[in-house]
Order: C-alpha cells, then structure tokens, then sequence
C-alpha cells in the first residue's frame, strides 16, 4: 500500500465509523442464527415455484425448499428460486417419493434437514455433496436402493439413524473431522453388516459395537469413543486404546461390571464424565505414559476394586466424584494438576495419603492431607487416615467436603489456630466425634456435619452468628446442646433427626426455623434465649418426649404448627410479660385475646373459648386432638385453613359441620345447601364439595373465607346485603356458576376470587368496593357483560381471557389501571368517563394525562396507557399520542400492524411484549427511546425501520424475536444529520490532508532509521563471521 492509500484509508474508516455512530443502534439486534419453524408457520408462509414448495428464509434472502411436487426421476436442485438462492432442503421434503433415483444438490445447498429423503426407496445416487455442512436425523432413512455416499468433508456429526434401514448401502467414504456418530446411523445398512465383531467406527470415531466380544482392541486411527458407545457391556473384560484415542466420551463404559483391565494409549487426554462408572471389577488405571489433562465427573465412580491408579504428569483437571468409592491407598499429583472437585475422593476409605511431585502452583501436601500451596487451605483428607488430626495453625479454611466420609474422630484445633471457616459438607458421614468450633468461625454452612452419628461433643464458641441448613441433621450421638449469644439465626433442619436431651440456647438468638429440632426424640429439656422471636413450622416437631417449653416475652412468631407430633408435650407456658401472646388455662392466645393460637393438649378433651375470641388461627388443634366438644362465643368469624380437622369433634361429625357462627365445612353429600341463619362466616375451603349443586346464604353473613365454595358445583349464589368481604379464590374453577348478585356493600373481593368461572355471563360491581384484585374474574371466558361502579383500582389480570368481553366502560373514579387488566381478552373498545381527570378515551384506546397540567391549567394526553386486546387489525397512533406507556399493547395478538405519526417520542418497557402478529414496524424520525423488551416476543417481527437519530435503546428490546437479525433492520438518515454528515466529513478530508503530510514526513524519517539499523545489522554479522573464521583458524594451529 503507497503512502498515499493509507491516509485516504484512515480517513474513509473514521467517516464510516461516524456514519455507524449516527445512524443506529445496531447492537441492539440479536446476531443471525437458525431459526426452527413450526408446521404451522411452514403452512402459512410457503410458496409454490415449479416442481417446489418453498419458504423464505434468512431474513428473506435465501430459500429452503420444503416440498417436491415434480415427477422427475433424476432431480437437479436448482441454483435460485426466483432469483434467491435455494441453501436448504426441509424436513420430509422428498420422504416417501419412490419415483427418485437420482439427486444433485447444487453449490449453494449447506443444509439437509430431518427426514428429508427418508424412504426414497428407488434412490440410488446423491451427487455434489460436497457444500453440504450438516444433515439432519433420519435425513436418508430407508434409502434401500443406495449403495454408496460420500461423506462431505464439512459435515462433523452422523446424527441418529441418518442412514438407517439403507440395506444396500456398502461403501461410505469417511473422513478425519468427524466429530460425533450416532449409535444407530448405520444401523441395517451392508457396511455395518459386513464389519467384524467387536468395536465399530466411522473414520476417527468408535460408535458402536457388534456381537460380544470380551477383549476389546479399538482399533488404529479411532480417535474418539462415543458417549455412551459400552454401557452395561458386562461380557467385556478387558479394553486395550490404541495410541491415537485422544478422547473417550460420556459414561461410555459404564457398569461394565466385568471389566478388570484397561489399557491405555499415549494420546489418551480426556477420560469424561462416568466413563468408567460402576466397572466394579476393574482392579488399576494407569495413565503414566499417556498426555492426560482431564478426569471428568463420576469417571471412575463406585470402581470399588481400584485399588492401583497411577496419573500422568500431564493433568491438570480431575473432576468431583471423580474417583468417589474406590480402593486404592495413596494417589500422586503431578505438577500440572490445577483443579480436584470436593468429592474427587470421597468414599475411598482405603486412601491414606496424597502426593504432591513436582512444582505445582496449586496444591501442597503435609503428612499425606492436601492442602493449597500456601497451606492455608485444608483441601482435602485422605479418608483411611484414622485417629485424632491436629489442624496445622496457619489453615484459616477447610474446604468443601473435606472430611467428607472420613475416619478422623477428633480434630484439635489449638488456640493460636487461624481458623475461621468451614465449608459446606466438611465433615459430612465422617466419624468425627467432638470438635471444638473456634471462636472466629461466625458461620456454621449448610449439611457441615450432617449424619456424623459420632458426634457427640461439640463446643460452640462466642462469634457464632448462623447455622446452616442441616448443619447437623442425623447427628445421633449429640445429646447436649448449647449454644452462644452470639447465634442469631438457626436454618431449616440445622439439628434434625439428632439425638440431642438438652438444649440450651443463647440471649442472641432469634430465629430458629422450620425442623430446626424435629424428630430429636429424646428432647426433653428446652431452654429458650431471652430473644428468641420465631419458631418455624415443626421447628420441633415429633419431639415425642418434650413435656414443656416455655416461650420467652420476645416470642412474635410461632403456631401449633411448631409443635406437631410432640405428643407428650402437656405444657406451653408464654412469660408473663410477653405482649404478643398470652396463657388463658392450658391454651395461648394473641395479646389482645382476639386469636387463638393453641387450643391445648392432648390432655383436653375440651374447650370453651373465651369472650371476644374472633378468630382460631391455623395449626391451633394441632396438639389438642382429643377435643370433642367446642364451645365459642358469638365474636367468632374466621377459622384459619382447616383448623379442627385433626380433632376428634371433626372425625366424628358429618354434614354442615359449624363452629358457633361460623360454618365450619360441609362434609358428605349435600346437594342443596342452606346456611342457618345467624351465621357470620364461611370458613376457608367450607363447600369445596362437588356435590353441592345449590346454595342459600343468610342475611347475618359478613365474610366468606379463601376458596369457600372452590371444588363446589353451584349454578347461582346471591351475596347477602350484610357481607363485606369475599376471600381471594373463593369460587375460583366453578365451570358451573352462571349468575352471581353482589351486594351494594361488598367491600373486598380477594384475588382469583370468581377465576375460571367459565359459565358467568355478567356482573355488576358493588358501589363500595374500590380495588379489582388480581385475577378476579380472569378466565371467566363467557363474561360479556361488566359494570364498575365505582372503583378507584383495576389490578393485573382482573379480566385476562375474558373473551366474551367487548367492551369496557370504566368510571370517574378510576385512579390506577393496570396494563395487563384485560390481558387476553376479547375487549375491542375502551371508553372511560368523560369526568376521570387521569384517563382518557380516544378511539376506544386509553390516554394517560402527563404528570404535569398544561399551560391552561388542564390535564395533556400524550401517552397510550392501554389499547384493547381484542381489537382486530391496525392501529395508527394519533398525532397527538408522543410516548407508549409500559406494557400498553402487551399480548395484542390481534394488533397487525402498528404505523406512527411524526411527533412521535418514546416506547417504554414492554410496550409490544408479545404481540405476535406483527410483521413490520417503522418508527418515525422524531423516535428517541426504545425501552426494555419493548417488542420482546414478537414472533413475526420481521422488518424494523428506524431513523438514525434514535439517542436510548434497550439491549435486549427485540429478545426473542425469533425472525429478527442484523438484515431485518432498515436505518434511514435524517436531513439534518446528513448535513451534519456532509460537513463532518469535509473536516475529517481537511484534517486527513493534514496528516498525510505529516504522515509522509514521520515515514521518510522511519525508513532512514530502518536503514541505517540494517547496515549496521549487517556490519555486525560480518564481525561475528570473521571472529568464528578466526577462532577456527587458531584451533587448528593448536592441533
């Protein structure tokens, strides 16, 4: 390149660069990648040139044929298809046809996809295949009259049965870049009847196996052993590799439960996951000679007979589980080991000692225990090494797994000891049986000691702040527990199933959660901190010898639930000063004596609940099982998730079961259901009874709970005047509800509360209720008509897949509506109240005002908060219209088209989430803003135009767009930025000019510098050439 060109072409790069700049986000665009279409999406996009069916793809640039309808027994692809070029032939696109007996593929065709010539039974050639870059599965299945292929050299994989069933097939020439053969790809075909017993491969790759042949020599030039290629092989006794297999793929012997010896050749370099996993019998490996760098998972996992393995100088990787359950005594590290998973080596009892040789980076080795190289780190401990371990000083942390399994029973930490973590698993299964936790661990992690059932002393120190989740579950042997002030927190199942008596916990703790405790059947004294405020569900449950506990003043958060399964648990005792719970005879109440928390004991047979009691929380009954008899007060209105249902009083009782006021449950048929009159409530889940086909409610009812009638068979319910509150899925999945009245008092109506009631035709909105929960009516798919009264909210999804619902008139009160609230619907026209000061109606489409007023002091509509989903076709935005609000068009699947007006600003977040029937979308040039997943999902997106001067865009606004790349985006320049362009570029010509000068000056100047160094190079080796000439000269005169 002349001196000249080089500055010119700096200059033509700095303007394209400036012509990137200004003109598009093009990052925003996901790269080009092969999109899979549905057979509905073929069906509708295919087209018909000739003798082919055909679809476009590639963003429209290139054609797949997808169906042969020609009669031609000799079939030449063609090059184009009106004028594109055809790159692809499509699933089953010439399957079945038994006329064909000859196929030429032209330059362009790089792909054959699934079936595509399966069962051509007259086909007996396949010319130019050389293009070809894959094939799909079965892509010639059934060929019964091909003889030969030649495998393109560009094709890497044989997939599943891509020559199956071809009986006439025997000859296929293969080559050296296969990389993956599938087991069944030749299966039936002339070549593979006519291999030899024993391994079977295609070129560089062992794919399958013929007969059972129990010495198994892999042949010269296999270079790959397929994954799975041996499993449960059990007649192989030996394997030998030969010198060129470099891998030997996933669990491909597997519980080749016979095998006893494995030889290895010196490519050998992957051994991958469970290659060797459960060959019981195998009794040594050695890689020595080999250059292995990779042990994977589970390799040789459960080789309970390994009792000799010897490792290549050359590994660096050995992965967990490795070597979990074998035999062997002592294994050695070469220097280029870099990483050992947590449980390489758990299992094996007989391994006393690691060996570290070499300089390794990594690893370091201290009387046979392996540790980091700086030895602060106690990486792992060989499990057969039995007896009391001294933890060296200077180890702060104990890895993951690292006693794991082993026969250590006692660790010493000393008092100058550095410890101050322990991972997860360290000492899991171990035989450890006391272990002093140093005061600088705060964190005890999750599963530590699990199922140590030696473990019987263990001293906690202060700065303890947390134990992990089944930190010591299973532990046995661990009767005394006591804890530091320093806890805080104990997790889920930290102590189960362990064989503690005593515990005593500290003044700092405050949490101990669900089965903290559980199954410890030999509990019996309990001591809770002065702060403890939390007992998880069964946080001690089936704690069958604890009598009594009692719970401090700090207690905010337990339930009978606690305690479930304590069966000799006779007393709950709350401290007098608590006040958040108190003790009414045997039975816990809230503070305010308006809940009742825990009826009793086993020991009561009943219960007279006292004056002002209004609700029994869940879990309550759950230790006074022998109740028969219940009394309650008038004040009673709500029982919590099936309370009483572990009582005898419920066991033995049938019908409209009631509590008081309350109406309990409807056990047994009852097709016709009438509630007494004087009842107040309905409790959760009361009629989820199928054969309850109709019901009369009372005058006196106030509240009907969460899923009351769910499961019911009801056709009509009218809501008492009187009742305020309906819970959240209350007749949610009644198909069968075809009317319900509401009354003008109804206050709340929880979420889900009438979702999927299919048959409810219409509903009026009561005067007070201002929320439309979530879900309330969604799904109600015959709901045509809906009055709203007087609501302030409408939430998400209160009425998604309302299909029936055409139109939505809403009111002067609306405050707050949600984008999603008529997701799914059939809504086609929004209009809302002309006296609402934050919504508006245009065109059925609902306007937002901005938060702030116009000049003339009155509210501006320049935002499309939300567009009805069931409208058909396209939208044009009004002119006035300057942004799209969040989630405005989400899920319009009906929406064809979208097309702006020039004034037009910002698309916020997920404005056309969804909106499937899309295909083109062109933004005007006053576009500034594309939000976050703005059209996320839109299927059909195809072809979007934007101006240049678009200034904010998300990274991900066209995710999953599965037709959307790099060519489907059109980037149109502005008039005023191609001025801007123009003048910019005239400056950077000037500037350019400038610097050639320069330039050419600096390189007159560097080629006199590489002048003069080149002579003087030159003078240098003709010096050092005269001094060998002389030195050889006086040699020889010494001789």
């Amino acid at each position: 390149m002349t001196a000249f060109k080089k500055p010119l072409c700096s200059i033509l790069a700095i303007v394209l660069v400036f012509v990137f700049v200004a003109a598009a986000p093009i990052s925003v665009f996901a790269e080009d990648e092969e999109v899979t279409l549905s057979a509905q999406e073929i069906e509708l996009n295919k087209k018909t040139d000739g003798d082919y069916e055909y679809i476009k793809v590639e963003a429209g640039s290139a054609v797949e044929i997808i169906k042969y309808v020609g009669n031609d027994t000799e079939v030449k692809i063609p090059a184009k298809i009106n004028n594109l070029d055809v790159i692809t032939v499509g699933a089953g696109c010439f399957e079945g046809n038994s006329k064909i007996t000859s196929i030429r593929f032209n330059n362009k065709i790089t792909t054959v996809r699934d079936a595509a010539f399966k069962d051509c039974t007259a086909l007996v050639e396949i010319k130019n295949t050389k293009n070809l870059t894959s094939l799909g599965v079965s892509a010639f299945e059934g060929c019964t009259a091909l003889t030969e292929f030649e495998y393109p050299e560009s094709v890497t994989d044989v997939p599943e049965r891509c020559f199956a069933g071809c009986t006439a097939l025997e000859t296929i020439e293969e080559h050296k870049n296969l990389k993956n053969v599938a087991v069944d790809a030749f299966e039936g075909t002339a070549w593979e009847k006519a291999k030899a017993e024993g391994p079977l491969n295609f070129g560089r790759i062992l794919y399958g196996f013929k007969g059972k042949v129990a010495d198994v020599v892999v042949p010269e030039d296999v270079a790959i052993i397929e994954d799975y290629v041996f499993l449960g092989c059990d007649f192989i006794k030996s394997v030998t590799f030969s010198d060129s297999v470099e891998e030997i793929g996933l669990y491909a012997f597997q519980n080749c439960t016979n095998l006893k010896k494995v030889t290895f050749g010196e490519a050998m370099g992957i051994v991958s996951a469970g290659a060797f996993k459960g060959c019981s019998a195998l009794e040594a490996v050695d890689f020595e000679a080999t250059t292995l760098a990779t042990i994977g998972y589970e390799a040789f996992y459960g080789c309970t007979s390994l009792k000799d393995v010897k490792l290549s100088e050359t590994l660096s990787d050995i992965g967990d589980f490795a070597f979990c359950n074998t035999a062997f005594k002592t294994v050695e590290f070469g220097k280029n080991v870099a990483s050992i998973g947590p449980d390489s080596f758990t299992g094996n009892i007989a391994l006393e000692e690691f060996v570290v040789v070499g300089k390794n980076k990594e690893f370091s080795v201290e009387d046979g225990v392996l540790y980091n190289k700086k030895g602060s780190a106690l990486v792992k401990f060989p499990a057969g090494k039995a007896g009391e371990f001294q933890l060296p000083d200077g180890v702060n942390e104990i890895k993951e797994a690292a006693f794991k399994q082993s026969s250590v029973t006692k660790l010493v930490v000393s008092e100058n000891s550095e410890l101050n973590y322990i991972a997860e698993y360290a000492f899991e299964d171990s035989a450890l049986t006391e272990i002093v936790i140093p005061a600088a661990v705060q964190k005890i992690n999750i599963a530590t000691f699990r199922n140590a059932k030696n473990l019987k002393n263990v001293t906690f120190n202060d700065g303890l702040t947390y134990i992990g989740a089944e930190a010591f579950l299973g532990c046995k042997a661990l009767e005394n527990v006591t804890l530091p002030d320093t806890l805080h927190d104990i997790a889920n199942a930290a102590f189960k199933d362990a064989g503690i008596k005593v515990l005593k916990t500290g003044n700092g703790l405050a949490k101990i959660n669900s089965n903290a405790f559980a199954g410890n059947l030999s509990l019996t004294d309990v001591t809770l901190g002065a702060n403890v405020e939390k007992l998880g569900d069964a946080a001690f449950g089936g704690c069958t010898a604890l009598t009594a506990v009692t719970l401090p003043a700090s207690m905010k958060n337990f339930s009978g639930a606690s305690f479930t399964g304590c069966d000799a648990l006779v007393s709950i005792t709350v401290d007098e000063a608590s006040t958040y719970f108190k003790n009414v005879g045997s039975a816990v109440y809230s503070a305010d004596g308006k809940t009742l928390v825990l009826a009793g004991t086993k020991n009561d047979a009943s219960i007279i609940l006292a004056n002002g009691t209004e609700k029994i929380a869940s879990g309550a009954f759950e230790l006074a099982t022998n109740i028969a008899e219940i009394s309650v007060p008038e004040t009673l209105v709500k029982i919590e998730d099936k309370a009483l249902n572990n009582t005898a009083w419920y066991n033995n009782a049938d019908g409209a079961l009631y509590v008081g006021k309350v109406l309990y449950e409807v056990k047994g048929d009852m097709p016709s259901l009438i509630v007494t009159d004087g009842t107040v409530a309905i409790a959760d889940n009361a009629v989820n009874n199928a054969s309850v086909t109709s019901v009369v409610l009372p005058q006196s009812l106030n509240r009907i709970g969460n899923g009351a009638f769910k499961g019911s068979s009801i056709t009509t319910v009218a809501i008492p005047e009187n009742t305020k509150y309906i819970g959240a899925s209350a007749f949610e999945g009644v198909a069968t509800l075809e009317t319900v009245t509401l009354p003008g008092g109804l206050e709340a109506i929880g979420t889900a509360a009438f979702k999927d009631c299919t048959a409810l035709k219409a509903i009026a909105l009561p005067e007070a209720l201002k929320v439309v929960n979530p879900d309330v009516f969604a799904g109600c798919s015959s709901l045509a008509d809906v009055e709203f009264a007087h609501v302030e909210t409408i939430s998400n999804y209160a009425f998604g897949g309302c299909t029936a619902l055409k139109l939505a008139k809403l009111p002067a009160t609306l405050v707050e509506l949600s984008p999603l609230a008529f997701v799914g619907s059939g809504v086609e026209s929004i209009e809302v109240d002309g006296g609402n000061a934050k919504y508006q109606s245009l065109d059925g489409v609902v306007l937002v005002a901005n938060d702030e007023l116009g000049e003339d002091g009155k509210a501006i509509f320049e935002t499309i908060a939300v567009y009805p989903a069931g409208r058909k076709g396209e939208y044009k935005v009004p002119a006035t219209v300057k942004r799209i609000a969040e989630k405005a068009f989400y899920n319009c699947d009906n929406l064809t088209a979208i097309i702006f007006e020039d004034g037009f600003v910002d698309t916020k977040a997920e404005a056309f989430f969804d909106c499937d029937a899309i295909t083109t979308i062109s933004m005007p040039e006053s576009a500034r803003e594309i939000g976050d997943q703005a059209f996320a999902s839109c299927d059909e997106l195809r072809e979007f135009i934007v101006y240049s001067n678009l200034t904010d865009y998300a990274d991900n606004a066209f995710e999953g767009c599965n037709y959307f790349n790099y060519d489907a985006v059109t980037i149109k320049v502005e008039e005023s930025s191609a001025t801007i362009l123009i003048v910019v570029v005239l400056v950077f010509v000037i500037i350019g000019a400038v610097w050639m000068l320069v330039y050419r000056k600096k390189q007159k100047k560097i080629q006199a510098e590489i002048l003069a160094k080149a002579e003087k190079d030159e003078a240098m080796k003709q010096a050092r050439e005269n001094l060998a000439k002389k030195q050889q000269e006086t040699e020889t005169v010494n001789e």
